[in-house]
């Protein structure tokens, strides 16, 4: 019999074992808040203390959270685009501010839906306008919204989401060491584990990035380099700006104009070594047709364009950028300040003390505050 159970338990350890290290995956998404908890109180919970971040890994539903908190706050101006809209902070504006930054990720048919799924109307809109989108050979990919798509949580399921968690984890994107540095009050396994994660205000926070420059995951631009000598992952070769990019942006000014939503469009901004990169390859011939025809496009609803995307243009260095296409906040705030000097609208929504006190202060090229002693107003 005794030799019996030890057959039994060396057949069953493997699966034991398997088991436990189950266990102890999905026990560390349930302690960081990836799973076993709705998404719903999650955003509860941050609106209640606005210290928290959301910095989903696994579970991220950016388009329901910004809709969500969108029609809650309802700001008189947000601001729209994908990941390179993030950085706009309420800190410096007046009558309410939003940033959607993220909701979206591909055309302006996209852009146009979730403006259509907002319950109200914004005043005023900063438009993120990402060079990529005209290259047809990027957004040839997007998802078409041909017709209204309602914005909806997603229903992930756990098991898929713990074999992500895993299959980081086998790929050395974490270790177990990384959880003895948790950010506690933070939701989200990027929130606890890095202090990354989404302000109450709607803009993206780089916690790690800006305490040790060289954890962010594009130091030196290294990867962005290598994505521009490959031609691929947004930065795809094109000689002619996609004329159905065109119609599409026209499809979504005409539909602010017609909703009383002023706009103010930019082309977001590259550092200025990776701009130099792009123009020196040849590669991107498109990019230089975007302003003539953006300019005339603005100008025919009434609206502002500014084309940003030589960072060098605003007097800033590679040092001023999170990565090889991401500006920072310290970034995004030179940005709105050229604005108001080049007689921008966006004057009536900013309190400019505020915005040249930061920049005067500003602890880095990437951040306001000294990230051990972040304030939230």
């Amino acid at each position: 019999m005794k030799k019996f159970l030890i057959h039994i338990f060396v057949y069953a350890l493997p699966i034991l074992i398997f088991a436990g290290a189950l266990g102890a995956f999905y026990g560390v998404g349930v302690y960081s808040g990836e799973w076993g908890r709705d998404m719903d109180a999650a955003i509860e919970a941050q609106r209640r203390d606005h210290s928290i971040l959301l910095g989903y890994a696994y579970n991220e539903q950016n388009q329901y959270y910004k809709l969500k908190n969108a029609d809650y706050y309802q700001a008189d101006m947000i601001a729209l685009g994908t990941s390179r809209a993030m950085q706009f902070k309420s800190v410096y504006f007046k009558g309410g501010f939003y940033n959607c930054g993220g909701a979206v990720s591909g055309n302006y048919d996209e852009y146009l839906n979730f403006l259509q799924n907002l319950s109200y109307k914004p005043k005023a809109m900063l438009l993120d306008l990402d060079s990529w989108v005209f290259n047809d050979e990027w957004n040839k990919w997007c998802v078409a919204y041909d017709t209204f798509v309602p914005i909806q949580k997603a229903d992930r399921k756990t098991l898929a989401m713990v074999k992500a968690m895993i299959t980081d984890f086998m790929d050395g994107l974490w270790t177990w060491t990384d959880l003895r540095d948790s950010y506690a009050n933070n939701i989200g396994f990027r929130g606890k584990i890095k202090d990354d994660g989404f302000m109450y205000d709607g803009s993206y926070y780089y916690g790690d990035t800006y305490r040790t420059m060289k954890s962010r995951e594009d130091f030196d631009f290294t990867d962005t380099r290598e994505r521009i000598a490959a031609g691929d992952s947004r930065f795809q070769y094109g000689e002619h700006i996609d004329q159905d990019t065109v119609k599409k942006l026209n499809d979504l000014l005409r539909y602010c104009e017609e909703n009383n939503i002023y706009v103010i469009g930019y082309l977001a901004p590259f550092p200025p070594g990776i701009f130099a990169q792009m123009q020196k390859s040849g590669n991107y011939g498109y990019m230089g047709e975007i302003t003539p025809v953006c300019e005339k496009l603005f100008k025919k609803y009434g609206f502002e364009y500014y084309d940003y995307a030589d960072g060098a243009e605003l007097g800033l260095t590679d040092e001023y950028f999170i990565d090889g296409f991401h500006g920072s906040e310290v970034t995004y705030a030179y940005m709105v300040r050229d604005m108001i000097e080049k007689d921008s609208k966006i004057i009536e929504y900013i309190h400019i003390d505020k915005l040249n006190a930061l920049l005067d202060h500003a602890y880095s090229g990437l951040v306001f505050e000294e990230p051990d002693s972040r304030t939230v107003e």
